[in-house]
């Protein structure tokens, strides 16, 4: 298989690396699982917060049912039916004939009949931002609420018993609970979604296995392992070879550096692949006669390495090994633990 027809797309998933890399970020899915928490309570406090005051005024009706309520409770009404009827035109219209001044769309919102525990005890509620408005909604819900019940066959009478309370200001409904564990499943849900996806798409390459699997080509290991050299050496010969990479020319040197100083016979000649179209690169690549070491880097994706070994196969000028810089040691140790390779004994030795 040739260089370029190598796809990161048809790789399956390693799941190993995707756990360690995914554990990894937990700090991150920590911290933002916390900042979500934070946010959405904040915002729920405000919201809570500035919300215009309402107040709360009520009272209770005793209903007296026919005798044969006694023997078939299914003649009661119970709380559902009670909620419903208190926002239908019968009862908004007695409301409103024992008191015209009333607003009726305002009466809609604000009263409210239901029942608390006895089925014989009707309690009515008014909730509205003006005091007086309640009381108002509230006394002549009194009149409309008994002669609306005692116009029912079920029902003998209807009286007001304990009097009418004074409007109470209904503290806010803040629920910062309910906000902080909202806001942190939204940050548990958003962070580890952003993880999973960031993973799944980095075509980096992070283990020294993983070029030998997609390009086919032989990996020398990582750049940190201390016998490179005698890798190096066995792949590429021992007259020496000549390194490329796509890599800024700093970052390139400081690579190159790093080889000479373990005993590596690197060329002074090196292959800088950034740019493919540079002029006079073909004849460079092809009058090279040592080996072509190339040097892949985890921190960077893999776009131009492709279109640089693409270069180089079409070239005749295959590499005849690789080299990884730029690991994270740790965690690949942490990945070849309990595994049998060279690369997991490799992982071991690492400056």
């Amino acid at each position: 298989m040739k260089l370029w027809e190598m796809r990161y797309g048809d790789e399956p998933v390693n799941g190993r690396l995707f756990l360690l890399r995914f554990i990894k970020k937990i700090p991150l899915i920590i911290g933002c699982v916390v900042i979500g928490a934070a946010l959405v309570c904040a915002c729920h406090l405000i919201y809570r917060l500035s919300s215009p005051y309402e107040f709360q005024a009520e009272t209770d009706v005793y209903l007296e049912y026919i005798p044969e309520a006694g023997s078939n409770e299914l003649i009661y009404f119970n709380k559902y039916t009670w909620e419903q009827m208190s926002k239908d035109s019968a009862i908004i219209d007695e409301i409103l004939k024992a008191d015209p001044t009333l607003d009726e769309q305002t009466v809609r919102e604000s009263f409210l009949a239901t029942l608390k525990s006895d089925v014989k005890v009707l309690t009515l509620q008014v909730t509205n931002p003006d005091p007086n408005t309640c009381t108002r909604i509230l006394n002549a819900g009194v009149i409309g609420i008994s002669s609306f019940a005692e116009s029912l066959p079920e029902i003998l009478s209807a009286k007001e018993i304990g009097g009418t309370s004074e409007p109470a200001l209904l503290p806010p409904d803040i629920r910062a609970i309910r906000a902080i564990i909202l806001g942190a499943v939204i940050g548990l849900f958003i962070s580890g979604l952003y993880v999973w996806i960031s993973i799944i798409s980095d075509d980096r390459i992070i283990l020294p296995e993983t070029i030998e699997k997609r390009y086919h080509l032989p990996s020398a290991g990582c750049l940190s392992a201390k016998n490179l050299h005698e890798t190096l050496e066995d792949l590429a010969g021992e007259d020496g070879f000549i390194a490329a990479s796509t890599l800024p020319t700093d970052r390139f040197n400081a690579i190159i550096d790093k080889l000479i100083s373990i005993g590596s016979n690197v060329e002074g000649k090196t292959l800088n692949l950034s740019d493919t179209e540079k002029p006079g690169l073909l004849n460079e690549v092809k009058n090279a006669d040592h080996p072509i070491v190339y040097i892949f880097s985890s921190k960077n994706h893999t776009g131009g390495d492709e279109r640089a070994l693409s270069f180089l196969s079409k070239c005749d000028k295959e590499p005849m090994c690789a080299v990884l810089a730029d690991t994270d040691d740790t965690l690949i140790r942490a990945y070849y633990i309990g595994r049998e390779s060279r690369f997991a004994e490799e992982s071991k030795n690492t400056k």
